[in-house]
């Protein structure tokens, strides 16, 4: 199976803006001042997190080796039926005596995607993949990982067309479609579009759709085109 590179989970270099206004100004002849205030000696924390930094700057390319994930992979990373899903399913659910995918599913949807929603996003510096546990203890995510789990619950509730679709922007979304209406979970703007056509969902989507993928299926929309 042919391994894909996700260039979306990986954070753009940034410039070292103070460095480039220090040579900037040694370039134009300016002097430097000697520093008179001395700086306090950084905490142990402080320490700790620019060693994490050097680790993670040295052995990047190794780590986004390993994180790398094949067609098969992606499928695998929805899991509708794991541990933690279903836990969090029953909690979901629990206010509904019992729960009817007919009746109750839009609700339920809604209630799973404030809870994601609840979750800070964030960006990290090198692609790596956080799993539901690490999630849940962290209240936090990126796009994708945040995609992946709100997709699991939709499926862990009944969906069957529930998918994580990923775009050229380096976005991702969640579509799924109920009682003839279509919905998109933007988890950046934290809101959940409906729509009356698939088309009309899709026109919601930042950028152009690169493939979408659940636990069953995975279609590639640059194959097609």
């Amino acid at each position: 199976m042919p391994a894909f590179n996700l260039p979306f989970m990986k954070k753009p270099a940034q410039a070292d803006t103070a460095q480039a206004g220090t040579q900037a100004s040694q370039k134009n002849g300016a002097a430097q001042p000697p520093s008179t205030s001395a700086s306090p000696p950084p905490t142990d924390d402080e320490t700790r997190l620019k060693i994490y930094r050097l680790i993670i700057d040295r052995y990047r390319d190794k780590i986004e080796e390993y994180e790398t994930k094949s067609v098969s992979d992606l499928k695998l990373l929805v899991q509708p039926r794991n541990e933690r899903i279903s836990a969090m399913r029953e909690s979901l659910t629990g206010g509904f005596h019992p729960y009817v995918y007919g009746e109750h599913f839009l609700q339920a949807a809604k209630m799973a995607f404030e809870f994601v929603s609840s979750f800070r996003t964030l960006s990290l510096p090198v692609s790596f993949w956080l799993d539901f546990t690490e999630m849940q203890q962290m209240m936090a995510g990126d796009e994708i990982d945040k995609s992946i789990l709100f997709c699991s619950l939709l499926r862990a509730l009944g969906s069957e067309s529930a998918k994580v679709v990923v775009t050229d922007s380096r976005n991702s979304h969640v579509l799924f479609e109920f009682s003839g209406k279509f919905f998109v979970a933007d988890h950046l703007q934290k809101e959940l579009v409906e729509k009356v056509s698939e088309e009309e969902a899709k026109a919601c989507l930042k950028g152009k759709p690169l493939y979408s993928f659940n636990d069953k299926d995975y279609e590639d929309f640059q194959e097609t085109e």
